[in-house]
Order: structure tokens, then C-alpha cells, then sequence
């Protein structure tokens, strides 16, 4: 009934912002089904390399289980630079995802990923860029342990010639479930835009992460993939995560904070 009523909320919020936010900390993953919607907040802090100027951004996605096997998602990114007191959209996004393999039939999954990114330039004298990602997303579940991993082949289609780009970008998870409520992780995510020089396109951090569940009504725990196929799965779990990555190149900022929301229903 909840879902009944708010989809058109949901699918009419989605054609009013259009498309959601790039490529952020967070990893994609083979767990949704038809009918599921789920609501996505992150938020980041980055230290420039302790040189006193720093980086906040926001973004809010929304993810649709079209079928068992189809799920689309939209997003919105913001970002706050140092000394401005609001924050500025900067990207738009969309994405597809089909699931291959479903990890509820045996603890492995596997699936494909595409995606496409407007970043809007911050000053209006400078063009907008659009980048997009093609690429695939594996997991594996032991019990109360999971590993995920994405790899994309990362390229833009509309920017300057001394800025074109090919690469890739990974991100990557080990998670242990200690019990239905609290996780622990570590999760580490690089960029590659240029194979030829070490510079900012190449950035590259790790570090732990903390995940806390709440169930609200009768759905499962969202760590289990041995799910009852005759449960109907009612509710909805809400998952908080906060972590700090740690750079492992000098072109990547000290440390960032990341912290987030995630509602399932």
C-alpha cells in the first residue's frame, strides 16, 4: 500500500530533475528485485592534502527494480567549495543495470553496468562535459561475509581536446556482517583517466567503513541471500554508513569522510 502510493510521487520527482549524480563512494550491487525502490543520500568530505582547503559534496539517488533483472536509477549531485555557504548543482546522472546472475541462487552475482554523467561547469564561461561508464558489478556472499567489486571503462563524449580521456575506475568492498545491525567493512575506490601520466585524473583511496541496519516492518536482513521465496518481503530497512578513506597517491586528497543514508522499501 506505502508503495502503491508513493511511486507517483517518486516517478513524477524523477521526470521533474531529469537525470542524478556521477560516479561516487559507494559501490553498485546485484540485490533488487521487482518492484523495489530505494532511496540513496551520501554525503563527502575531502581534505585537499592537508593544505587548509577542503571539498564538501552531496547526492541523492533514486533506483527502480523495473523487473527482477532491470533496475534503473537517477541521481542528482552538489557540491560546496571552500568559503561558499551553499551548494551548487554539478551533476546529473543516469544509469542501467541488468542482472546476469542472481546471488540469492547460490551467494554469487553478477551483472552490467552503464551509466551517463553530465557535469555541469561551475563557471559559466566553461563548457559542461558529459562522461559515461560501461562495465560490470560481481559479488560473493559466505555467510556473514561479502566481497563486491565493480570495474568500469570510464571515457567523455563531448570535452576538449587537450582533456579527452579513456580509463577505467574500480571500487571495491570486503563486509562482515556481525550480526543484523552493525557491519564492518573496507572499501577502497581509483580512478584511471590517464595511463600516460601520473596527475589528478588518477586518484586512488582506501579505508574502513561502518554500516548500521534498521529494519522497519518484516523485511529481512538486507545481508542474507538465502531469502524465503514465498515471504513477501514486506517493510522497509534503513542502512547509515560512515567511513574514512585514506589517499594512497600524492594525487589523491589525505583523507575523506564519507557518510550516508540508505532506505529500502
Amino acid at each position: 500500500m506505502f508503495l502503491r502510493m508513493i511511486k507517483p510521487l517518486l516517478v513524477s520527482l524523477v521526470l521533474l530533475l531529469g537525470t542524478l549524480p556521477a560516479y561516487a563512494l559507494s559501490l553498485e550491487e546485484n540485490t533488487f528485485e521487482e518492484g523495489e525502490v530505494e532511496i540513496q543520500y551520501e554525503a563527502t568530505y575531502t581534505d585537499d592534502n592537508g593544505d587548509g582547503a577542503y571539498q564538501h559534496e552531496e547526492e541523492i539517488e533514486a533506483q527502480f527494480g523495473i523487473t527482477d533483472w532491470f533496475r534503473l536509477t537517477v541521481g542528482l549531485g552538489f557540491e560546496e567549495e571552500e568559503g561558499e555557504r551553499s551548494f551548487e548543482l554539478s551533476e546529473l546522472e543516469a544509469e542501467a543495470q541488468i542482472k546476469l546472475i542472481d546471488p540469492e541462487k547460490g551467494g554469487f552475482g553478477f551483472g552490467l553496468f552503464a551509466g551517463i554523467t553530465r557535469e555541469l561547469a561551475a563557471d559559466d564561461d566553461d563548457p559542461d562535459e558529459t562522461e559515461y561508464a560501461l562495465g560490470i558489478i560481481a559479488e560473493q556472499f559466505f555467510d556473514k561475509w561479502l566481497v563486491r567489486g565493480n570495474l568500469f571503462y570510464i571515457s567523455d563524449l563531448d570535452a576538449e581536446a587537450d582533456q579527452q580521456f579513456d580509463g577505467i575506475e574500480y571500487r571495491y568492498q570486503i563486509r562482515y556482517q556481525m550480526n543484523d545491525d552493525l557491519g564492518l567493512g573496507l572499501e577502497g575506490y581509483g580512478t584511471n583517466k590517464d595511463f600516460d601520466e601520473a596527475d589528478d585524473l588518477n586518484q586512488h583511496m582506501i579505508g574502513p567503513v561502518v554500516y548500521i541496519n534498521r529494519d522497519i516492518g518484516e523485511r529481512g536482513p538486507k545481508h542474507s541471500v538465502k531469502d524465503d521465496e514465498d515471504d513477501d518481503d514486506e517493510g522497509m530497512q534503513l542502512e547509515a554508513q560512515l567511513g574514512v578513506l585514506f589517499g594512497t597517491n600524492d594525487d589523491t586528497a589525505d583523507f575523506t569522510v564519507k557518510w550516508g543514508l540508505e532506505l529500502d522499501f
